[in-house]
C-alpha cells in the first residue's frame, strides 16, 4: 500500500527561485523512474536524477521548509590515499576555499556569510563533504558557490604553506614521532585501532584521516592538483538538496551551475580489508590517563551498510545495549555508561561494545557482557525486541526534525546504495525484521567467541601519581622534621611544645 507524505510536509506555499536561465543540455534522468518503491516512504520522498555528466541529484522536497540545505559529496576520502600522500584528502579540503576561477579567498568566505548562511566541510575514510545553508530563495547562491569551491578551486600556491600550518594545528602539532615511540614501548591509546588490525588485513582502511606528519609535509601543489583533477569529478559526486524549492526548479539550477563540468574516469574502489578470521583475542594499551578506570571495548566483525542483515543487527544492537546498560549500570553499578552498535561502511562493518570501568572491576564487567552475549544465542526475548525497535524508530523519528537533519539522513546512502535505488524507509525497515532474522545475524555474526577484547589499561594515572607525590611529599617532611630535630633539638622541643 503506497504511503502518503504527512500533511506537515504536503502543505505550505514553496518560495521560488529566481529565474534560472535555460539548460543547453538533455533532460536530467529519473533514477528511480521503474522503481515500485519511489513513493513508500514514511516520512518523505527523496527524488534522484542524474545530470548528463554523471553527477546524481537526490532532492527532498519539503514546502514548509524555510531554509535550502546543499551538500556535495565526492566518493574520495583517507582510504583512496597512499602512505606517501596520507593526509591529501583532508588538505585538498582545506584548500579549496582559498581561491576560485571566479572569486578570491575573501569572497568565498563572504558569499554564504551575508546571507546569514552556513558552511563547511568535512573529510572521513570514503568520503569529502561540502555544504551550505542558506535561506529558501538562495539555493542559487549555494549551487554557484559549491560548484565553484568543489570543483573550480584555483588551490593558490601561496596559501598552502599557512594551510599546512592549520593541518598541523589541527592534528595537535607534529608529535608521530612521540606516538610511534609510545606504541612501540607500549604505552599507546588508540584502542581502537589495535582492535581493527586485529580483525582485519592490512589495507588503506588504517590511514588516518588528518594524515601522519611526514607525508603533510611532503605534500605539494602539483600533488594536490593531481589528486583533485581524479577525483572531483561530477560523475563521481553526489548533489543532496533538502528545502522547499520544487525539484524541477532544483534540477533547473543544479544544471545551470553543475551541468556543464566535465566528467572523467572514475578511480577504482579501495580495496576491501578482509576479516583475519582469527579466533578471540585480547588487545591492551597502557597509556597515561586520567584515573584509574579501564576502558573495555570488544569487537567482531560484521557487514557493511547495504548489506541485507543491517536492519536485524540494528535492532539486536539497540536490544543488546538496553541490556548491558540494565546489568552493568542499573543493577550493579558498575559503570556510567555503555553502548552496543553496528559500526558500519561501504563494504564492511564491526559490532562494538563499549565502557568505562574501574579497574578492580574489569573482570566482572567483562564476564556480564560475555553472559549477555551468551544468553542472546538462544534468541532475543518478544518485549526486549518491540521496544528496541519502538526506540530506534522513536528516536530517528526526532532527528528528522528539520531539513538539515533530515539531509544528514540521505547522506547517510550515499556510496552505499546504487543509483536506481531509492532512500529506505526506516520505518518500515525496522519493522520487517523477524524473530528469524535476528536469530540467524545473532549466530553468524554475535558469537562469543567472534569478539576480540581491547582493553586501556594506563600504566601512570593522574591521580595515582597525586597519590604517590602526597605521600613522597609527606616522607619528605617527615624526613626534613626529623633531621632539623637531630640537628636543632632545641629548638624542636620549643616548637613542639608551644
Amino acid at each position: 500500500m503506497q504511503k502518503s507524505i504527512p500533511s506537515l510536509l504536503a502543505s505550505g506555499l514553496a518560495l521560488s527561485l529566481s529565474t534560472v536561465e535555460p539548460a543547453q543540455a538533455t533532460t536530467p534522468i529519473n533514477l528511480l523512474a521503474n522503481s515500485e518503491t519511489d513513493l513508500q516512504q514514511s516520512i518523505f520522498k527523496v527524488e534522484k536524477h542524474a545530470l548528463e555528466n554523471g553527477l546524481q541529484v537526490w532532492i527532498h522536497h519539503e514546502p514548509t521548509s524555510t531554509i535550502a540545505r546543499a551538500d556535495l559529496i565526492l566518493n574520495v576520502g583517507a582510504r583512496n590515499e597512499t602512505l606517501a600522500i596520507n593526509g591529501i584528502s583532508h588538505m585538498l579540503e582545506h584548500m579549496t576555499f582559498t581561491g576560485t576561477e571566479q572569486w578570491d579567498e575573501t569572497q568565498v568566505q563572504k558569499t554564504i556569510d551575508q546571507l546569514g548562511g552556513r558552511w563547511n566541510a568535512w573529510t572521513s575514510q570514503e568520503f569529502t563533504g561540502y555544504y551550505a545553508t542558506v535561506p529558501a530563495g538562495d539555493l542559487e547562491t549555494a549551487l554557484e558557490w559549491l560548484s565553484e569551491v568543489v570543483f573550480r578551486t584555483t588551490l593558490p600556491a601561496d596559501k598552502l604553506e599557512r594551510e599546512r600550518e592549520v593541518v598541523f594545528q589541527e592534528k595537535g602539532g607534529r608529535y608521530d614521532w612521540a606516538w610511534d615511540q609510545a606504541e612501540r614501548l607500549g604505552l599507546g591509546y588508540n584502542l581502537t585501532e589495535k582492535l581493527e588490525h586485529q580483525m582485519f588485513s592490512r589495507s588503506s582502511f588504517d590511514f588516518s584521516v588528518i594524515g601522519r606528519d611526514r607525508a603533510i609535509k611532503q605534500i605539494d601543489r602539483a600533488d594536490l592538483v593531481a589528486y583533485h583533477r581524479q577525483h572531483y569529478r561530477p560523475n563521481n559526486a553526489v548533489l543532496v538538496v533538502a528545502g522547499n524549492t520544487p525539484p524541477d526548479q532544483v534540477l533547473a539550477a543544479a544544471q545551470r551551475f553543475l551541468g556543464t563540468l566535465e566528467s572523467g574516469e572514475i578511480p577504482p574502489r579501495p580495496e576491501t580489508p578482509q576479516p583475519k578470521g582469527l579466533s578471540q583475542s585480547t588487545v591492551v594499551v597502557r597509556g597515561a590517563s586520567v584515573s584509574d578506570q579501564v576502558r573495555l571495548k570488544l569487537v567482531a566483525p560484521t557487514l557493511a551498510q547495504g548489506h541485507p542483515d543491517y536492519w536485524a543487527l540494528e535492532v539486536v544492537s539497540e536490544a543488546l545495549d538496553h541490556q548491558l546498560h540494565e546489568q552493568l549500570r542499573l543493577n550493579h553499578g558498575l559503570v556510567y555508561s555503555v553502548g552496543a552498535w553496528n559500526e558500519t561502511y561501504t563494504d564492511l562493518g564491526y559490532f562494538a561494545i563499549s565502557t568505562r570501568v574501574h579497574r578492580k572491576n574489569t573482570d566482572k564487567a567483562l564476564a556480564i557482557i560475555r553472559e549477555i552475549l551468551q544468553t542472546a544465542q538462544g534468541g532475543l526475548k518478544a518485549d526486549a525486541v518491540t521496544e528496541a525497535k519502538k526506540s530506534l524508530v522513536g528516536r530517528w523519528s526526532l532527528a528528522m526534525d528539520s531539513a538539515e537533519r533530515r539531509a544528514g539522513w540521505i547522506l547517510d546512502w550515499v556510496g552505499v546504495l546504487d543509483p536506481d535505488q531509492p532512500i529506505p524507509d526506516y520505518p518500515a525497515a525496522i519493522a520487517a525484521v523477524t524473530e528469524a532474522d535476528l536469530q540467524r545475524v545473532i549466530e553468524t555474526y554475535l558469537q562469543p567467541s567472534q569478539f576480540h577484547i581491547g582493553m586501556h589499561k594506563p600504566i601512570v594515572t593522574v591521580t595515582r601519581a597525586a597519590r604517590w607525590a602526597g605521600i613522597l611529599l609527606g616522607l619528605g617532611g617527615l624526613g626534613l622534621l626529623a633531621w632539623y630535630g637531630f640537628s636543632h633539638p632545641a629548638a624542636l622541643s620549643a616548637l613542639l611544645n608551644r
